[in-house]
């Protein structure tokens, strides 16, 4: 996938291992790959063992901060029926794939 944002062109390799965030600035987890699709891509976030699916859309996608490392997303709002509600990323840090949880 070959996406323009904020004036920058970016390839999926390039943009692996950002952190991403919902639109209410929730942290989801870190974008960890991506499933090539015959209509749009889809997005893998992980967050320890967890996994969420993103579909990689324009109105999905609201930024890609390359010099943040950081992503912006509005879920759709069936995410909710299929994951439940979003579960904070926040309490633990993830490093190299593995969950380093705080004291």
């Amino acid at each position: 996938m070959d996406l323009k944002n904020n004036d920058l062109k970016w390839k999926i390799s390039d943009i692996l291992g950002f952190e991403v965030f919902d639109q209410n600035g929730v942290r989801l987890g870190l974008l960890s790959d991506a499933i090539l699709t015959g209509s749009n891509d889809v997005w893998i976030v992980k967050y320890c063992n967890e996994e969420v699916l993103i579909p990689a859309l324009k109105n999905v996608v609201k930024e890609v901060n390359i010099t943040r490392k950081k992503i912006f997303v509005v879920l759709p709002k069936e995410h909710e029926d299929i994951y439940g509600q979003v579960k904070l990323a926040d309490d633990f840090f993830e490093y190299n794939g593995y969950c380093v949880y705080e004291d």
